[in-house]
């Protein structure tokens, strides 16, 4: 037996793996909403605004050297709003 994962896109394939499983063909797992599935694509496409907007800062940057050598971070002057 394998378990497949598949997007049912149109409403009368959906009907038709329903009457797959009402004769014992296959056994629908779980059914994921359309919310989690809008969910899903729009964090793909967050995902690969997020590489592109790297990918962009990266070849702007590349060329630049910060030396932090002697940097010594100071946790005190960090914390310390007031001035």
């Amino acid at each position: 037996m394998e378990t497949v994962v598949i997007q049912v896109n149109n409403n009368l394939a959906f009907k038709f793996f329903k009457n797959l499983e009402a004769l014992n063909v296959i056994k629908v797992l779980q059914k994921t909403p359309e919310m989690q599935l809008e969910t899903s694509e729009r964090a793909k496409k967050d995902n690969y605004l997020k590489n592109n907007r790297l990918t962009r800062i990266k070849s702007i940057t590349k060329n630049i050297n910060v030396d932090l050598t002697n940097y010594r971070f100071n946790r005190e002057e960090a914390n310390n709003y007031d001035e």
